[in-house]
């Protein structure tokens, strides 16, 4: 299997992140632990070009990230900037709250021989979305790639190869929102994101050592970017705006989008996932 997987993970010795090492070995996956950014109980350091922009983030969200949604960005950047820099083709990247199906190192190897214009393929998603039927992974009888028109929600596990990292690393220095948030809206910088199905991991429920935390959201910065009641009049013509937009990119692209459907059964076992 020549596709990595990175497990992103603050304790590897946790018993969530020690089983998924045994699974991966137990299925012939090349695999190694990185180190997550604690943001647990303080916001953590930028790092280089790394910027938060408050701006943008109280007029998308009305907030700042919390310290454990900063950590979680800035580990699957930073993981995707080391993969970068160390020329990988592809890699996969997955939290430490993840277990593998049966046949996940086929779905990979049938991931592996997809063209380059598949930049980015989620292993599972959160949220049941409209969705056009591709075609079935090589080497694989029931596993399909498919094109969801809107994000799948969750960064439990995906793969993503150098073009799609050169979008990413080219845009997400800029943070205002949480990675999965980032991924879920690929049209503002183009990012082909397409999703298998059924889904090769599942999330145990609560189990990540990166995303919970005990800070509160991170304080507003004083004074504010902008005025209180400038801010409350142009969030709503921000959220326009990003929704035209998204609208705009599905009418350019439709061809690839459509047909979608819903699925009728369901595509994998998280609990979370509605």
């Amino acid at each position: 299997m020549s596709i990595p997987c990175w497990v992103i993970s603050l304790d590897p010795t946790a018993p969530t992140a020690s089983a998924l090492g045994q699974s991966l070995a137990d299925q012939d996956v090349e695999y190694r632990f990185i180190p997550a950014v604690d943001g647990r109980q303080q916001p953590p350091l930028l790092e280089g070009k790394e910027v938060l922009d408050a701006r943008k983030a109280l007029l998308r969200h009305g907030r700042l990230l919390r310290g454990a949604e900063l950590g979680c960005y800035l580990s699957h950047y930073r993981a995707l900037q080391r993969a970068w820099d160390e020329g990988l083709e592809r890699v996969c990247l997955m939290e430490d709250d993840v277990g593998l199906e049966a046949d996940f190192s086929r779905v990979l190897a049938g991931i592996e021989a997809l063209p380059d214009d598949v930049e980015f393929v989620r292993l599972m998603a959160l949220r049941i979305r409209s969705r056009k039927i591709l075609s079935l992974l090589s080497g694989c009888d029931r596993h399909r790639l498919v094109r969801p028109e809107r994000g799948w929600c969750g960064t439990q596990g995906y793969v993503v190869n150098r073009a799609g990292m050169r979008k990413i690393l080219d845009t997400a220095w800029r943070i205002y929102e949480p990675i999965d948030k980032f991924y879920d809206h690929f049209w503002e910088y183009d990012l082909r994101h397409f999703g298998v199905e059924p889904h090769v991991i599942f999330e145990h429920e609560h189990a990540s050592s990166i995303r919970h935390s005990k800070t509160r959201a991170l304080l507003t910065p004083k004074p504010l970017p902008l005025p209180a009641w400038l801010l409350w009049l142009l969030s709503p013509l921000e959220r326009l705006s990003f929704s035209r937009s998204r609208h705009w990119y599905l009418k350019a692209h439709a061809d690839e989008f459509y047909p979608a459907e819903l699925p009728v059964e369901r595509m994998g076992q998280t609990l979370r996932m509605h």
